[in-house]
């Protein structure tokens, strides 16, 4: 299972505010949720962003590794938002909204 999180800002900001944010909240990133490389957006992914009134530039992935923190996903979303400005970025639950 996969949060998919899409920002406006480019890929090399974004990773170093993931770095930062995952330092900054080892206990759930270090085993719990793992963050993936960030990417510039493919087509797809501005396509799917932009639904939702998005223009993103970088996308990644947060990966459930322990399914038992399933409970913790509102606290990363708020996390990454916070991180990374509300309105500049989206967080979708395997590319589906989140409700």
């Amino acid at each position: 299972m996969d949060l998919f999180c899409y920002s406006s800002k480019s890929p090399s900001e974004v990773e170093k505010i993931m770095e930062s944010t995952a330092n900054q909240n080892k206990e759930l990133f270090a085993y719990k949720f793992l963050i993936s490389q960030v990417r510039n957006t493919e087509d797809i992914h501005k396509e799917i962003a932009l639904e939702y009134g998005l223009r993103a530039n970088s996308f990644f992935l947060i990966h459930y590794n322990d399914k038992s923190a399933i409970n913790l996903s509102s606290d990363v979303v708020e996390i990454i938002k916070k991180s990374l400005g509300a309105t500049e970025s989206l967080i979708l639950f395997e590319n589906e909204t989140l409700k």
